[in-house]
């Protein structure tokens, strides 16, 4: 797009309730759609469970190359979260870690951040965290190594971007609705194929018939049978508002008043 800026091509998303689910569409989608034993392959992710470089030697098989990275977003709200009790140093160990990438200045810090655990900041829990950040940089840190510094043939990486979980959470999340789990994987996939731009060709494919088991007439009968035993909540319909203020006929109360009473003058 720019010098500084860049955008994916071909991009291709896949989505599913089911992590395994997922992770055996990718993988068939690569083997036959690519061959890549001359290709340099670069992933990034947040280093969650599941989502580790091993991981991602499983999905892409055999290539030239792979160089895993974690994502420098969650890197930093990782360092800036467990060190929430020691704002001043945040600062100093992403220098350290994302920027210089010392492995010996880092032990430095964690090391000078164990000893100012004194007074109120001693506490079990700043302790804790300080013991699983160390873990968290050491398990990871070959991944943390910057692009920069791995001597790749290729100008930049593109990081992994929230922005494009918008489209699945902007439609499933935060509006009070309930999913079921068919439901919410049928829509997943309505909307992975809106932007892999596959929903016509999904739409207009043939797909075998399902098979229907037939329900006895004994069973039927059991199942009416049931259904009447149920009891039903009755309903007391709409209700009226008023407003019981003696005010002005031409007060905003008194217009709100005829307006829930759909009184006209």
């Amino acid at each position: 797009v720019s010098k500084t800026r860049r955008k994916r091509v071909q991009a291709k998303e896949f989505v599913s309730l089911s992590r395994l689910d997922a992770l055996q569409e990718i993988k068939a989608y690569l083997a036959n759609a690519y061959d890549l034993s001359d290709t340099l392959i670069i992933s990034n992710a947040d280093g969650g469970a599941g989502y580790a470089k091993k991981d991602f030697d499983e999905i892409v098989g055999r290539c030239k190359q792979h160089e895993h990275f974690l994502d420098v977003f969650h890197l930093n709200k990782k360092i800036k979260d467990r060190l929430g009790f020691m704002p001043a140093m945040q600062g100093k160990l992403i220098s350290a870690v994302e920027f210089k990438y010392d492995r010996n200045l880092t032990d430095v810090i964690l090391d000078t951040i164990e000893s100012n655990l004194i007074d109120e900041l001693n506490t079990p829990e700043n302790h804790e965290n300080l013991r699983r950040l160390r873990g968290y940089l050491h398990w990871h840190w070959a991944d943390i190594e910057p692009f920069k510094m791995r001597n790749l043939p290729v100008i930049k990486a593109i990081g992994c971007c929230e922005s494009n979980h918008r489209k699945y959470t902007y439609r499933v999340k935060g509006q009070g609705k309930y999913w079921s789990e068919d439901g919410a994987e049928g829509i997943l996939r309505v909307l992975t194929c809106i932007k892999n731009n596959e929903l016509e060709y999904w739409l207009s494919s043939e797909f075998a018939g399902s098979e229907i088991n037939a329900i006895t007439e004994q069973e039927l009968k059991a199942a009416a049978r049931d259904s009447l035993k149920k009891r039903h909540e009755s309903h007391l319909g709409i209700q009226r508002g008023a407003l019981t203020t003696q005010t002005a006929g031409s007060s905003y109360l008194s217009k709100f008043n005829r307006m829930l009473n759909h009184i006209n003058y």
